[in-house]
């Protein structure tokens, strides 16, 4: 059986909890891809390390908030099932990605090469993590990984076309 590698697929979020008792669970997702969710008949969950597609029922989505949807899922019929779908992570394939028009989603920056106005380039950027509204960006610089606090306010360029970002970065983020 061939199945969807991780690397083609984007990482939006996990489901919470069962919702009621006829299988609904509770899809706590970042930002930014309720456009994507909606547009969506499959979307991956992640057990046993693979991604299995999952296929939503027709009005098997329902927004809670712009952080939180309720799924209902073909198959899925009662709370127990639901109940062992819940803490799986949530994929959707990298080419279904619906961009907002109005806002860069953050997972954008992966891949992104940052520059420190100081220091010039520092690497490209591995991941971005929201820790309650603090972004942190992974970078690799040298041989190690460095985790760089975000803040608009130390962006002093960005270049999306060119796929690269320069920052005023803390001082003593790079002695490694």
């Amino acid at each position: 059986m061939e199945t969807i590698p991780k690397a083609d697929c984007l990482k939006i979020g996990y489901l919470q909890k069962p919702h009621g008792i006829k299988g609904e669970v509770t899809l706590q997702f970042e930002e930014g891809y309720d456009i994507s969710l909606e547009e969506m008949p499959t979307i991956f969950l992640e057990i046993d390390g693979l991604l299995v597609p999952f296929f939503l029922r027709e009005e098997g989505l329902r927004f809670r908030s712009a952080e939180t949807a309720l799924l209902h899922f073909d198959w899925i019929e009662n709370e127990d099932q639901a109940r062992k779908l819940c803490g799986s992570s949530v994929y959707i394939a990298k080419d279904d990605f619906i961009p907002d028009e109005e806002e860069m989603p953050l997972h954008m920056l992966v891949g992104f090469t940052l520059f420190d106005t100081e220091l010039g380039r520092i690497g490209k950027i591995l991941q971005v993590d929201d820790y309650a509204g603090n972004l942190l960006l992974t970078v690799a610089y040298k041989q190690d990984e460095v985790m760089i606090p975000f803040n608009e306010d130390f962006l002093t360029r960005f270049d999306e076309k060119a796929r690269e970002l320069e920052m005023q970065c803390p001082e003593g983020l790079f002695d490694l």
